[in-house]
């Protein structure tokens, strides 16, 4: 029997699994990155309501409206950003479907909660790039916001968030609670259990910073 030299066997093994992970053979490459797309905390709300309206006419959005698992809480961010998921996942989850005029930011943290699923396909990544934010997630409730605020707060320099302040504007408590959030995470070197606040805090790798 020929025997072939041995570069030439490694260079017909790979071109082997080359063929098996593009053939639909037994052998597969691992999935993408898992990823999910949500809104901004700063977004105004007549941007998050064009969002909805944008993704809710290509995709179905059933689960957000009343008596849906995912209608509560019933706020603009929260149901934007459960729509901008399900068209970002939809269109093949390309950085650019999750943009919405500057308004999405895409997390490598599962939103989700309770009974809400926000879908995603592939696998979770290992580790987070160097370049990470941490925001609150969408669904988090107006108690724990206040918690997470509290939390950071007593660690970071709030003061922006005060009236009169840089990042005041919009006041509401999941802007207040991000910006305090990500201080915080920032400031412990960016470990991913520090943006977990009981399971509310989001890892983006978009800024989520405004003018």
């Amino acid at each position: 029997m020929l025997k072939l030299p041995l570069s030439l066997r490694t260079t017909m093994c790979l071109l082997f699994l080359f063929i098996s992970f593009n053939s639909g053979g037994k052998l597969k490459m691992a999935s993408a990155q898992r990823t999910w797309c949500i809104a901004n905390p700063l977004t105004n709300i007549s941007a998050l309501l064009g969002n909805l309206d944008f993704a809710c006419s290509h995709v179905d959005c059933q689960l957000i409206q009343q008596g849906g698992s995912c209608f509560y809480p019933n706020t603009p961010i929260h149901h934007a950003s459960f729509a901008m998921n399900l068209y970002f996942q939809v269109m093949g989850r390309h950085s650019s479907h999750c943009d919405f005029r500057g308004s999405g930011l895409i997390s490598l943290t599962d939103p989700s909660y309770e009974s809400c699923s926000f879908h995603s396909e592939g696998d979770l990544a290992e580790a987070p790039p160097s370049a990470t934010w941490c925001v609150a997630k969408p669904g988090s409730g107006e108690y724990i916001l206040q918690q997470n605020i509290n939390y950071a707060c007593n660690y970071v320099d709030c003061s922006p968030t005060h009236d009169g302040g840089s990042c005041f504007n919009p006041t509401t408590l999941i802007n207040h609670a991000s910006f305090a959030m990500n201080l915080y995470y920032q400031t412990s070197a960016k470990n991913t259990a520090s943006c977990d606040f009981r399971n509310s805090g989001l890892v983006v790798v978009n800024d989520p910073s405004k003018s």
